[in-house]
C-alpha cells in the first residue's frame, strides 16, 4: 500500500523537474533585440518584400531566435536566460528601405551584418557607432546616399571587413577609419567618394583595398608610411590620384602582391624597384601620365611579376631591357606610349615560345601598338601579330 501510494508523488516530481527542464532549454530573444529586428522590417517598403523572400518569413508572432527560419543567427551567453542576435544576413530580393539607427544602437552581440545587393537608400545612420562586437558589415550594393558618418568608427571596434562598395556614398572617406586597427579589407569601390585619402599606416591588420570608381585625390606613393605596411593588394584605378610612385613608399609595402592604380595622374618615372619588388605579382599603372620607365636594379633577374600594365602613358626611350628578363612575366602592355627604336630578340623569344625554359616563362600577351616602334619586325613575331597574341601596329 505504501509503495503504491508514493507512485503518484513520485510522478509529480518527474513531471515537475521536466517541467523545469524544457523552462530552462525554451528559447526567448532579448526583447530589445526583437525590436532591433522588427525595426529594420518596417524600415523595408512592404511592396518591395516579395512572398519567397526571408524578411516576408519574419514572424514576429514568433521568437526570432527560436523560429525564424532565415536571416538571423543567434548565441546564448552565459548566465543569462536570453538569446541574443549575433547575426543578420538578408537575401538579395530588391528590398527597399532605410537603415534604422536601432541595428546598431541595440544589437551589442551583432558581429556580421549584410544587406547587400537589394535597393536601401538614405543615409548611414550618423551618431551611432558600430557595435563593438561587428565583424563584417557589407552595405555593397544599393543606393545609400551622403557621407559615411565618423561616429561609425571608434578605436574600440572589432570590425574587419568593411564593404560599402556600389552604393551613392559622397565626400571624404573620415580620418576615423583609420583607427580600425582589426581591418583586413575594406572595399569603397564605385561611389562618389572625393579628397585625399587619410593617413592609414596605423591599420595594422589592412591586407586589401580597394578604392576604384571614385573621384580620390591627392599622392598615394609618394612617401612611405600612407599606407600600413600589411597591405597585400591596393586597387584604385578610375580615380584623380597623382604625383609620382616612389621607391621607398613601395619598400614600406614588402607584402604587397596587387598594385593597381589603373586610370589615375600619376606622373614621374616607374622606378626600378617596382620591378625588384620581392612580393608584386601584378603592377597596372596603365592610363596615366608617366614618363619614362627605370631599369630594374638586377636586370629583372629577381622579379616577381606576373603581369605588367604600362599601357597609355607617356613613356619615351626604347623598350626596357628588363623586362624580357623578369622570370616569371606572361602578360605584358606597353602599348600607347612614346617608344621608339625595333623590338628587342628577347621579347620576341618570349613572345614566340611554346612553353618555359629554365630562365622564364613565355608572354602569354604582348601589347606594343601606339608606339614609334621602327625596323623590321623579327621573325619569330609575324604570324604570331596575325593570330592577334602580340600587337606591334
Amino acid at each position: 500500500m505504501a509503495s503504491s501510494s508514493a507512485a503518484p508523488i513520485l510522478l509529480a516530481a518527474m513531471l515537475l523537474v521536466l517541467q523545469r527542464v524544457a523552462a530552462a532549454d525554451a528559447v526567448t530573444t532579448f526583447p530589445g533585440d526583437v525590436a532591433a529586428l522588427a525595426s529594420l522590417k518596417s524600415a523595408v517598403d512592404a511592396a518591395t518584400v516579395p512572398a519567397y523572400s526571408c524578411l516576408a518569413s519574419w514572424d514576429f508572432a514568433r521568437d526570432p531566435c527560436a523560429a525564424f527560419p532565415c536571416g538571423v543567427r543567434c548565441y546564448a551567453p552565459p548566465n543569462s536566460s536570453y538569446h541574443r542576435v549575433t547575426g543578420v544576413s538578408l537575401d538579395p530580393a530588391g528590398y527597399t528601405g532605410m537603415l534604422p539607427a536601432t541595428v546598431f544602437a541595440s544589437l551589442p552581440f551583432l558581429a556580421f551584418l549584410s544587406l547587400a545587393s537589394n535597393r536601401f537608400h538614405g543615409a548611414l545612420p550618423a551618431g551611432t557607432p558600430l557595435p563593438l562586437s561587428l565583424r563584417v558589415l557589407d552595405l555593397s550594393g544599393n543606393a545609400f546616399s551622403g557621407e559615411i558618418p565618423a561616429s561609425l568608427f571608434t578605436p574600440a571596434s572589432s570590425l574587419e571587413e568593411l564593404y560599402l562598395s556600389r552604393n551613392a556614398l559622397s565626400g571624404a572617406i573620415p580620418p576615423q577609419v583609420a583607427s580600425l586597427s582589426s581591418l583586413k579589407r575594406m572595399e569603397l569601390q564605385h561611389n562618389g567618394l572625393t579628397g585625399s585619402l587619410p593617413r592609414m599606416d596605423a591599420m595594422r591588420s589592412l591586407a586589401y583595398l580597394d578604392l576604384s570608381g571614385n573621384a580620390l585625390s591627392g599622392s598615394l606613393l609618394d612617401a612611405p608610411g600612407r599606407l600600413p605596411s600589411s597591405l597585400v593588394s591596393v586597387v584604385a584605378r578610375s580615380n584623380g590620384f597623382a604625383g609620382p610612385v616612389q621607391a621607398a613608399a613601395l619598400a614600406a609595402l614588402p607584402a604587397m602582391r596587387v598594385l593597381d592604380l589603373t586610370g589615375n595622374a600619376v606622373t614621374g618615372a616607374i622606378p626600378g624597384a617596382a620591378f625588384a619588388h620581392p612580393s608584386l605579382q601584378q603592377l597596372r599603372l596603365g592610363s596615366n601620365k608617366l614618363g619614362t620607365v627605370e631599369e630594374a636594379p638586377d636586370g629583372g633577374a629577381s622579379s616577381q611579376l606576373i603581369e605588367l600594365d604600362l599601357g597609355g602613358n607617356r613613356l619615351t626611350g626604347r623598350l626596357p631591357g628588363c623586362v624580357a628578363a623578369m622570370p616569371r612575366l606572361a602578360v605584358v602592355g606597353l602599348d600607347r606610349n612614346r617608344f621608339a627604336g625595333g623590338i628587342p630578340n628577347q621579347y620576341a623569344a618570349r613572345a614566340a615560345a611554346d612553353g618555359p625554359t629554365d630562365k622564364w616563362v613565355p608572354f602569354v600577351r604582348l601589347m606594343l601598338q601606339g608606339n614609334f616602334l621602327c625596323g623590321a619586325l623579327p621573325s619569330q613575331l609575324r604570324q604570331l601579330k596575325e593570330d592577334g597574341a602580340v600587337k606591334c601596329r
